[in-house]
């Protein structure tokens, strides 16, 4: 099974919320070869949500919602509700443990061998526990996951799905930071996950 992870927003203090989303594509060649033909004809590198136009926005998201061939995660933090300022210190211990929550029930219910895809630019541990090591720890010990779990980073402009992620992924922070639904309604989302969960959103 292959994954693709990205993430929207930053762990610092501007703004309030994070998103981790992660999608799981049954038909990648789809996925290529429509954002191929986007890139081509506007002579871009790659498809980026950040700085998309409404109108492409729209066209790539309709495109991907007209086939059921894809699953998706993601977990949204409210930065302002973190109760334990000490999360903050170290982004990478943060990110690592939202991480965990996000693949949680997929890992536990998996039976084949996992490929978590990240973009290479994507917030990495620089001290302790990698990424990578982080998540085996947990699937091995606390998921009872018995097969290869396996991560990588790719560069984003080499790796189509990443970049749809990466548009997904600024749709869902779209919704939370700007409160409008257009987009994120076009998602067909499998998971969502709010953290924290009891006081998420309250002023």
């Amino acid at each position: 099974m292959e994954i693709y992870i990205d993430e929207s927003g930053n762990l610092g203090k501007s703004n309030r919320y994070f998103v981790i989303a992660m999608v799981k594509f049954l038909n990648k060649k789809r996925i290529k070869n429509f954002l191929r033909k986007y890139t081509k004809k506007l002579k871009i590198g790659e498809a980026k949500g950040q700085i998309m136009p409404f109108a492409d926005r729209q066209l790539l998201l309709n495109k991907l919602a007209s086939k059921d061939d894809h699953f998706i995660s993601y977990i949204v933090l409210d930065k302002n509700k973190v109760i334990n300022s000490k999360l903050f210190e170290d982004k990478n211990i943060l990110f690592n443990y939202l991480c965990s929550f996000l693949f949680k029930r997929t890992v536990k219910n998996c039976d084949q061998d996992i490929t978590l895809y990240f973009d290479n630019r994507t917030v990495k541990v620089e001290s302790g526990n990698s990424l990578k090591d982080y998540l085996k720890i947990k699937a091995y010990t606390s998921w009872n996951f018995q097969h290869e779990l396996n991560t990588e980073y790719q560069d984003s402009k080499s790796n189509y799905c990443i970049q749809m992620v990466d548009i997904i992924s600024n749709t869902i922070y779209r919704k939370y930071t700007n409160e409008k639904d257009h987009f994120y309604n076009k998602l067909k989302i499998s998971e969502s996950i709010k953290f924290p969960h009891n006081t998420f959103g309250q002023n």
